[in-house]
């Protein structure tokens, strides 16, 4: 259903175009526990509802005593991102105190009419979608500082959605469309790489058995922004287990050198040592491709020394 917050003034009612999208589910036999009443809802139904650019409430109905409990789905989703992925259906928690008579006068206007914490998260994340589709700094640079300053899960929110919107572009990006992209990851990761984990880096970066150019700027931006928090996530080894030697020669490549941002180590790639023990073996950059590496950086960022690894060949012995 779709519902329509009127205005009345003296009596007199007028429409005010604040509308809530309104999704009913009726139970026997709600499950409640914890404050709470549980229920159990599709993933592409949960996927299809955080498309709306209006809030889309779940309410569910117990038959037997008529009672209604509401969930605004987008909002719950801010920060569990994470349960669109995987499985096919979701137990989602409606809040016991979510009444839907007594929410009439206060809490259900101002969802509607946009104005509590979850509609100042999604307008940024919106910011986030309108200016990372055409890269602009300055735009993303303010709209960054508005998570710093609405704090709690924001930032991951926004990585998670600039993530999803990688993905569904297909593991076969332009280049123009992963240097967009990957500017944004860039951004996100200097400014918020310190609060991810190993899984949603992973996430970033990896697109099934190769990695994405856009994550592996994202990657970039985590060892010049947190190189301490980078290498307590064991990227390596966990590259190393995929398979991703490359990957795992980068974030040895990185840590090695962590005192030095990426620009510091273009500047000084052809004196830095680059020989590290993957699971494919010793990987390195040879000295006659270090000139290669110098003269190709600026376009190609941090990807070119992956292009440019070489199985070092063992000391023969004597």
């Amino acid at each position: 259903m779709e519902a329509e917050l009127i205005d009345v003034t003296d009596g007199v009612e007028e429409l005010s175009g604040a509308l809530v999208k309104l999704q009913v589910k009726g139970t026997l036999k709600p499950i409640y526990k914890n404050r709470g009443y549980y229920v159990r809802l599709k993933t592409e139904y949960l996927k299809y509802a955080n498309q709306f650019r209006v809030p889309v409430l779940l309410l569910l109905v117990n038959v037997r005593s008529n009672e209604i409990h509401y969930l605004w789905l987008q909002e719950y989703l801010i920060g569990r991102e994470g349960i669109l992925c995987g499985s096919k259906s979701a137990l989602i928690k409606v809040p016991e105190e979510n009444k839907l008579n007594l929410s009439f006068q206060h809490h259900l206007p101002e969802i509607a009419l946009g104005v509590t914490k979850g509609s100042q998260l999604m307008a940024v994340q919106k910011l986030f979608e309108v200016f990372s589709s055409k890269y602009d700094a300055k735009a993303l640079a303010l709209a960054s500082d508005l998570l710093e300053h609405l704090g709690d899960d924001a930032h991951i929110a926004i990585f998670n959605g600039a993530i999803d919107k990688l993905i569904k572009r297909g593991p076969h990006l332009s280049r123009v469309d992963s240097q967009e992209f990957g500017k944004v990851l860039v951004d996100l990761t200097r400014r918020f790489g310190d609060r991810l984990d190993a899984d949603q880096i992973l996430k970033m970066v990896v697109r099934g058995d190769t990695y994405s150019l856009a994550g592996l700027d994202g990657l970039l931006g985590l060892y010049d922004g947190f190189p301490d928090h980078a290498m307590s996530l064991g990227l390596a080894h966990r590259f190393d287990e995929l398979k991703l030697y490359e990957l795992s020669w980068y974030c040895q490549f990185r840590e090695a050198h962590a005192e030095l941002d990426a620009m510091s180590i273009w500047l000084k790639i052809a004196t830095l040592e680059t020989a590290f023990e993957t699971g494919a073996g010793i990987l390195h950059i040879p000295e006659k491709d270090r000139d290669y590496c110098t003269m190709k950086w600026p376009n190609r960022a941090d990807a070119v020394y992956l292009q440019s690894l070489c199985l070092q060949e063992p000391t023969p012995k004597r």
